[in-house]
């Protein structure tokens, strides 16, 4: 494990124990099986290799440790003080649309305006199960938001590095590589950093998502909020993705559209 995580950062022996402050000959041993690892040495080496909280578990497990990171979910009573906050976050942001996500991007939690919003894309007919709520599934499903983005040219590598760069990180996660491969199976996906996508980005200060819905055109403007030096797997993997109107026009149609009673969901499925 330690072999594969080193290379996949593009280390050698001798780069890892300058990073880990360990011998590369120890290093050399540990990859071979010949010397058993301290739980220090261990903790040196995973924070060299910026080894994800989930990973660094099975990799203390593999050397004979209980795992250092607790394994507690969101739903569980050791973290139903986070599980409210990240609740809270969400209802405050009503009525613009917020999602928690894990690191497979699938959406564990969202505000009244997401599910309004999301209902019609995640049913048969459109996105049909047993495909998940995924926010990844919701940009790039060909039943989801790319025919509707006036922009996709623009938003969809920015997505698409995004989920890159992500199993970049993570080059062990299967589950995370079989996202990235669905989503690109269904083409349509120009690559980063083209001419056209440059010019299209160049005219806002931040990407925006240009999308025409049920005859009214919304601009959003998306931030991430994550836990700032998060010691449990699960509240590392988490992230909370809030939409807001990127120009005034946006946000009182919106706010017209979400005041109407069925008038959300109607913009949506259209």
């Amino acid at each position: 494990m330690l072999r594969a995580w080193r290379k996949h950062r593009g280390l050698s022996q001798m780069d890892l124990s300058f990073e880990a402050d360990l011998s590369a000959r120890h290093i050399s041993f540990l990859e071979t099986g010949r010397s058993h690892p301290s739980r220090r040495a261990l903790g040196a080496l995973a924070d060299a290799l910026a080894i994800p909280l989930r990973e660094r578990n099975e990799l203390f497990e593999a050397a004979g440790f209980a795992h250092p990171y607790s394994d507690a979910t969101l739903s569980d009573d050791e973290l139903a003080f986070h599980y409210d906050l990240v609740r809270s976050v969400l209802e405050r942001h009503e009525p613009w649309f917020a999602v928690a996500i894990d690191r497979h991007w699938n959406i564990r939690m969202a505000n009244t305006a997401a599910r309004q919003f999301l209902d019609p894309f995640f049913c048969v007919g459109a996105i049909e199960p047993p495909l998940a709520p995924n926010l990844a599934r919701l940009l790039f499903h060909p039943a989801g938001l790319r025919t509707c983005l006036l922009n996709w040219s623009d938003v969809g590598p920015h997505f698409m590095d995004r989920l890159s760069r992500e199993l970049i990180r993570n080059p062990m996660d299967t589950e995370l590589a079989a996202l990235v491969d669905e989503m690109a199976s269904y083409g349509g996906v120009t690559g980063v950093g083209s001419d056209d996508s440059f010019r299209s980005s160049a005219q806002d200060h931040a990407l925006v998502l240009h999308l025409s819905l049920g005859g009214m055109e919304a601009r959003l403007l998306g931030t991430i909020m994550a836990f700032d030096s998060a010691r449990s797997p699960a509240l590392e993997e988490l992230r909370i993705e809030t939409f807001f109107p990127a120009d005034e026009a946006t946000r009182m149609q919106m706010e017209s559209a979400v005041n109407a009673p069925g008038e959300a969901a109607r913009v949506a499925a259209g």
